[in-house]
C-alpha cells in the first residue's frame, strides 16, 4: 500500500507542473485574458442598458435607494460598485474597465478553485479556457453586473466546497452566506445556482454539514436578500416581457454562451457544433471518473465532491430555468454566464480523466485541448473583428445630431432607451468644450395621437431616431404611430441608418434617424 501510494505520488509529480511553473503560467494565462478583455475597450458604442447604469449609479442616495425599490435592485451589488468607480473619471474606458478588471480577476480565481478541489493541472486547464473564452470576454467589456457575478459565484463555489471539508469553521459559514448574499444581489438567477449548490448534497455530506447548520446559512442568505425578494413581488414591472419565447434554437444558443462558442458559430457553425461538442464530451468524461473516484489510488478524496457540485452548478440553472420559461420566458443566454466556470472546470476536470484512464490519454486529452484552444481563440478573433461593427452606434447617432443641431431642436427616441445613451454622450461632449444648444429630449411620451401632436407642436425641427432590439407587436404598433403622426404634422427632410452586425441571434442592431421640419406657412395671397 505504502509503495503503491508513493508510485501515485511519483506520477502525479511526473505529470503535473510544479509549484513555480504553475505560477509562470498562470501569470501568461491572466496576461493573455487581460490582453483579450482590454483591448477592445472603447472601440463600440456603449448601449442602452450601460448608460442606464451609470445613470442610476449618478444618483444620489436617496434617489439611488428608491431607484433599487421601484424594480432596479437586481444589480444593487454591481451599481453600488460603479458608484465608487465614478468618483475616478467617466469616460468610456474607464467606466468599461470595471468589469474588465473584474473579469480579469475571475481567471487566477478558477485557477484557485481547479487546483485547491481538483488538480493543479485542471486549474490551469480551466484558467486558459476561461481566459480565452469568447462569451466572457464579451461580457468582460459590459458596463453591467456579469462579470462580477462570474467571479462572486467561483467564490461562493470555492467556500462551499471548502465547508464539505471543514464543516465546523464558522468563519467559512459566515464567508459562504456573504458571497452567496452578493452574488444574489448582482443578478437574482444566481439562486438557482446556489440551489445547485445545495442539491448536491448527498445524505452523507448533510449529516456532515449538520441540517441545523445549513438551516441557519439558509435562513441567513434569506433574511439578508429579503430586501431584494419584496421587490422581486412588489414591485415587477415586467422587466423581462422583451425575452423571446423558448424554442429549441434558444436553448442552444444558451449551450453555445457557456461554452464560448457563441461568436464562433458567426464564423462557421460547424466549428461551433464542433467546440460544443467536445466541451459536452468533456463533461461527460468528468462525471464518468466519479465512478473512479470511489478508489483513492486513483483520485483525491475531494474529486468527487467538488465534479458533483460542479455539474449540479452547470445543469440545475439551465434546466430550472429552462422549465419556468415554458410559462414565462427567462432563458437567455447571458442569463447564463454564471455557468461558465462550472463549465470550463468540468471541461478541465474531464481532460484530466481521459488522461488518466483511456489508452493513450495524454495524447487524446492534449489534442482535445489544442483543439479547443484553437476554436476558442477563433471566436474571440471573430468577436474582435466583429466589435467594430456590431452596430447600436449610439455614440454616432449623437454625433451625427449635434454636428446638424439648430437651436430649437426637439428629439425622440423610441424604443426610450436611446435618451440614456444621449444623455451620456452629450454629456462627454459638454466636459470636450462642446457649448452649443442641446436638442431638447421629449421624454416620456405618450403613445396616443394627440398627445404627440401636442409635444412636437412647439418645434420646427424634430429628431426621431428609432431602435428595437427585440420587436414585439406593441412596439412595432407604437413605431409606425410615431411615423405616421410625424409624417402627417412635419416634412421629412433627412434620414441615416446606422446599421451593423449582430452579434446575437434575433436581436436588431440598426438604428434609423429622420429630421421631420414643420412646413413652411402657405402665403394667403
Amino acid at each position: 500500500m505504502v509503495q503503491s501510494m508513493t508510485d501515485l505520488q511519483s506520477a502525479k509529480t511526473r505529470v503535473e507542473p510544479r509549484k513555480g511553473q504553475s505560477w509562470l503560467l498562470l501569470l501568461l494565462l491572466v496576461a493573455v485574458g487581460a490582453f483579450f478583455r482590454f483591448h477592445m475597450l472603447g472601440v463600440r458604442s456603449l448601449w442602452p442598458a450601460e448608460c442606464f447604469s451609470i445613470l442610476v449609479a449618478r444618483q444620489p442616495w436617496p434617489l439611488f435607494l428608491r431607484t433599487m425599490w421601484w424594480g432596479e435592485g437586481n444589480m444593487a451589488f454591481y451599481y453600488v460598485l460603479l458608484r465608487a468607480w465614478l468618483v475616478l473619471g467617466d469616460s468610456q474606458i474607464w467606466l468599461q474597465s470595471l468589469s474588465a478588471v473584474v473579469g480579469v480577476l475571475a481567471i487566477p480565481a478558477i485557477y484557485a478553485l481547479g487546483s485547491r478541489f481538483l488538480s493543479r493541472n485542471v486549474g490551469l486547464i480551466a484558467a486558459g479556457l476561461l481566459a480565452i473564452h469568447s462569451f466572457h470576454v464579451e461580457r468582460s467589456e459590459v458596463l453591467r453586473s456579469y462579470s462580477l457575478l462570474t467571479l462572486v459565484v467561483i467564490l461562493s463555489t470555492c467556500s462551499f466546497l471548502a465547508l464539505l471539508e471543514s464543516p465546523r469553521r464558522k468563519d467559512l459559514w459566515v464567508l459562504y452566506v456573504l458571497l452567496s448574499a452578493l452574488a444574489i444581489y448582482a443578478q437574482t438567477f444566481s439562486v438557482f445556482l446556489l440551489a445547485g449548490q445545495w442539491l448536491a448534497l448527498l445524505p452523507t455530506r448533510i449529516k456532515r454539514l449538520g441540517v441545523l447548520r445549513l438551516l441557519t446559512a439558509g435562513t441567513a442568505i434569506g433574511i439578508l436578500t429579503s430586501p431584494l425578494l419584496a421587490v422581486m413581488i412588489l414591485e415587477n414591472k415586467g422587466q423581462l416581457d422583451w425575452v423571446p419565447r423558448l424554442t429549441p434554437t434558444s436553448i442552444l444558443n444558451v449551450f453555445r454562451g457557456i461554452v464560448g462558442a457563441d461568436t464562433l458559430a458567426m464564423q462557421s457553425s460547424m466549428a461551433s457544433a464542433l467546440l460544443l461538442a467536445l466541451y459536452v464530451a468533456a463533461w461527460i468524461f468528468a462525471v464518468w471518473g466519479l465512478f473512479r473516484a470511489e478508489r483513492p489510488e486513483v483520485d483525491q478524496p475531494t474529486t468527487g465532491g467538488a465534479v458533483t457540485v460542479l455539474t449540479w452548478t452547470l445543469a440545475f440553472p439551465v434546466v430550472a430555468m429552462t422549465a419556468i420559461s415554458l410559462a414565462k420566458p427567462i432563458l437567455y443566454p447571458r442569463f447564463l454566464l454564471m455557468c461558465v466556470p462550472a463549465g470550463v472546470l468540468l471541461a478541465a476536470q474531464g481532460l484530466a480523466t481521459i488522461e488518466k484512464h483511456l489508452a493513450r490519454g495524454r495524447l487524446v486529452s492534449y489534442a482535445v485541448l489544442l483543439l479547443m484552444i484553437c476554436l476558442s481563440l477563433v471566436g474571440t478573433h471573430k468577436l474582435d473583428t466583429t466589435l467594430g461593427k456590431s452596430g447600436l452606434d449610439w455614440r454616432g447617432v449623437t454625433n451625427h445630431i449635434l454636428s446638424h443641431r439648430e437651436a430649437g431642436d426637439a428629439v425622440i427616441f423610441y424604443t426610450f432607451g436611446g435618451n440614456w445613451t444621449w444623455e451620456y454622450y452629450v454629456g462627454r461632449a459638454r466636459k470636450a468644450s462642446d457649448n452649443g444648444p442641446s436638442p431638447a429630449t421629449l421624454f416620456p411620451l405618450s403613445f396616443d395621437r394627440a398627445s404627440i401632436v401636442s409635444r412636437t407642436a412647439p418645434y420646427n425641427r424634430v429628431w426621431l431616431v428609432l431602435q428595437q432590439d427585440i420587436p414585439t407587436p406593441q412596439s412595432d404598433a407604437n413605431t409606425a404611430l410615431l411615423i405616421r403622426t410625424m409624417q402627417e404634422q412635419f416634412r421629412l427632410v433627412e434620414e441615416k441608418e446606422f446599421a451593423g452586425v449582430s452579434m446575437y441571434p434575433g436581436e436588431s442592431v440598426t438604428i434609423n434617424v429622420a429630421l421631420y421640419t414643420a412646413p413652411a406657412p402657405q402665403n394667403s395671397h
